[in-house]
């Protein structure tokens, strides 16, 4: 982390998160930190502050919204980045998961899960084409990040 940067603030609402069934949050917060140190790597993740109000996709949607419990992984998946010395940055998630890796094309669903470009054919699962996007777009702004 930069010395201009300000450490994040532990607030109430963030222990009561982690009081809530945080336990397998906490979990994979120490795996994912553990991951990063071993390999000297920052911590990249999405910036969701605003998917909930972002999201007019209807009842069911909203409802499946509530028990998603992505603000409280990615507390602890931060707050165990700085409790290891680590750098968590969140980069704008916008079209990573619809966007070729290799050309940049809009990529068509193959299969269940599964992603396809029509351009250069390249082809792999939605999740791991959004980290890798992820990761392009964290290394386009002009910030060294390991490979």
């Amino acid at each position: 982390m930069r010395e201009s940067e300000a450490l994040p603030v532990i607030t109430t609402e963030s222990l009561i998160l982690l009081g809530r069934g945080g336990g397998q949050a906490c979990k994979l917060g120490s795996i994912v930190a553990e991951l990063a140190d071993g390999y000297n790597s920052v911590i990249v993740l999405e910036n969701l502050k605003n998917v909930r109000e972002n999201a007019k996709k209807g009842r069911e949607f909203n409802k499946r919204l509530l028990l998603w419990s992505y603000r409280r992984i990615q507390f602890t998946v931060e707050y165990k980045a700085l409790e290891n010395g680590l750098e968590a940055v969140y980069v704008n998630p916008g079209k990573t998961s619809s966007r070729c890796p290799r050309c940049s094309s809009k990529l068509v669903e193959a299969s269940y899960r599964v992603l396809k470009c029509r351009k250069c054919g390249y082809t792999g699962d939605r999740d791991v084409i959004a980290c890798i996007n992820l990761f392009t777009k964290y290394s386009r702004c002009g910030v060294p990040g390991s490979p």
